[in-house]
């Protein structure tokens, strides 16, 4: 990280991204023991972009769905065909590119300082503070995701106490509900007349924006069935990269070149994500126990007492074949000792 605010590296490093690369593509395992019978087991580990990371959130993503499909957060507003009153608000942010390299807006991301380096941190915190001034308190979901140019877009996915009025709107054959109450539009700096100075001067906009200073803000209410960019709803559109496997079923992974160069702009967008994820110590997704309980996932209680499995150490795909071969061996010589010999004996 010091090395990527310095300038002595970038995220466009070709070997910072092959490191990446390689790291994914390698599969280590996690040795378990069970300490009452000595058993063990040997778990994959969990990677970004690998089978088990993307299992894991493809399961986060299924039970979200189903807990925002089994609830109502938004009614009709009596008297208009087109308004509707939402508890869901989703948020779109971006970085200035003039104002900001890939790697100072990422550092951005982050809820601590990176030691020896002056630097902004903690500005998704910031911004979560200033909507609880406007709209109270609030449950938040957030995914801190990249653009096909590196730049970080989070995308956070609120949940509020007290409904809001939006309105349908149409553009390019895409409806999606905007928030239509002029004193929230003031505050959060999208009123008509903020959003005329944007087209005029755009960094003035910014720059004045209540909210969020550091680029641009998209935000839009969540109703039944609306969709996200062409996704069926919001979760599956937030979970969009993450529930990718990247390691299997993409071959172009394996030679792959500088990321800028990816013409799969999906997998490109996929890569720099777990990219600036990683490099900054940042986790993709972030909700806490507020956000469930209010969405009406059931928490599951802890178990009592210690566990019977210790993870004893973790090993490389080499060292797991090898004991994988040498299980298999014993076993078959375990077989024929049981089987065939006690056959041949009788």
């Amino acid at each position: 990280m010091v090395d990527l605010m310095t300038g002595t590296e970038t995220l466009d490093s070709i070997g910072l991204q092959k490191n990446l690369v390689d790291w994914m593509s390698s599969n280590d395992y996690n040795v378990f023991r069970n300490l009452e019978t000595g058993e063990q087991i040997y778990a994959m580990q969990c990677k970004r972009g690998n089978v088990v990371h993307a299992t894991r959130k493809s399961k986060q993503r299924d039970q979200i769905c189903e807990a925002l499909d089994g609830r109502e957060f938004d009614y009709p507003l009596n008297g208009f065909k087109n308004r509707r009153m939402t508890r869901l608000l989703f948020f779109a942010l971006s970085f200035d590119q003039t104002k900001y390299t890939k790697e100072e807006a990422w550092a951005m991301l982050r809820s601590s300082p990176i030691p020896g380096i002056d630097c902004s941190y903690g500005e998704l915190n910031k911004f979560s503070a200033r909507l609880s001034k406007i709209f109270g308190k609030h449950a938040k979901i957030t995914v801190k995701e990249a653009q096909q140019n590196g730049y970080p877009a989070p995308h956070i996915l609120i949940l509020l106490e007290s409904p809001v009025m939006v309105q349908m709107h149409e553009h390019n054959g895409i409806i999606t509900w905007r928030v239509c109450d002029p004193h929230i539009l003031r505050r959060l700096g999208k009123d008509i007349k903020t959003r005329k100075m944007a087209f005029r001067d755009p960094k003035k906009a910014i720059d004045i924006n209540p909210v969020w200073k550091h680029g641009y803000m998209d935000v839009q209410g969540i109703v039944k069935g609306s969709k996200v960019k062409k996704h069926k709803n919001v979760a599956t559109y937030i979970f969009k990269y993450l529930t990718k496997c990247l390691t299997e079923g993409h071959d172009e992974i394996k030679d792959i070149g500088p990321f800028s160069n990816i013409d799969n702009k999906a997998l490109k967008t996929a890569m720099y994500t777990h990219l600036g994820n990683k490099c900054f110590r940042t986790r993709d997704l972030v909700y806490g126990k507020a956000f469930k309980e209010k969405i009406g996932i059931i928490l599951q209680a802890a178990p009592d007492g210690p566990s019977v499995w210790k993870r004893l150490r973790t090993i490389p795909d080499f060292i797991y074949e090898f004991v994988m071969k040498a299980l298999e061996r014993r076993r078959i010589k375990e077989f024929r000792e049981k089987y065939c010999l006690g056959a041949l004996r009788t």
